[in-house]
């Protein structure tokens, strides 16, 4: 019998509960999208409600690109990670169509709950002047995978 030696390097795939206990942890990471082969990539903070990942955008961010990028419909993916060490970490790439979450749906109460469950970051809602400077998105997942390397 052979060992495989490389899940040591590239890692080996995660458990679901344990995917899911790291985007319920995390509350952060790297989304990416893309437009006309251009790609977009920028940190946000999410609420993920053990299926679907929630942001914000607010109005008067820096760099108003990203809504250009995110209301196009396409497919993005985000990134989430932990790394302890190099040879004990975790990544989950998150892939599927983001949506808009109007502000005045149902579903914008499931969303602040899910920031306010897991996001890291929740200052979004103390900058904002009013609920309208703010944007909010699902990622709806078409593909879930996750990889770790555990230290012995």
């Amino acid at each position: 019998m052979t060992m495989d030696t490389t899940g040591q390097w590239m890692g080996t795939p995660m458990a679901q509960r344990d995917i899911d206990d790291l985007l319920e942890a995390n509350g952060y990471g790297i989304l990416s999208l893309a437009s006309d082969d251009e790609p977009y990539s920028l940190p946000i903070s999410f609420g993920y409600d053990g299926s679907d990942v929630y942001f914000v955008f607010l109005e008067d961010s820096p760099d108003g690109r990203k809504f250009d990028f995110v209301e196009e419909g396409g497919t993005a993916r985000l990134l989430v990670t932990d790394i302890g060490s190099r040879f004990d970490w975790q990544s989950i790439a998150v892939t599927g169509p983001v949506r808009r979450v109007p502000t005045d749906s149902k579903d914008w109460d499931h969303l602040v709950e899910a920031l306010e469950d897991n996001a890291w970051f929740s200052s979004d809602f103390q900058r904002a002047g009013d609920i309208e400077d703010m944007y909010g998105f699902r990622l709806e997942p078409d593909e879930v995978r996750g990889l770790e390397v555990k230290e012995s």
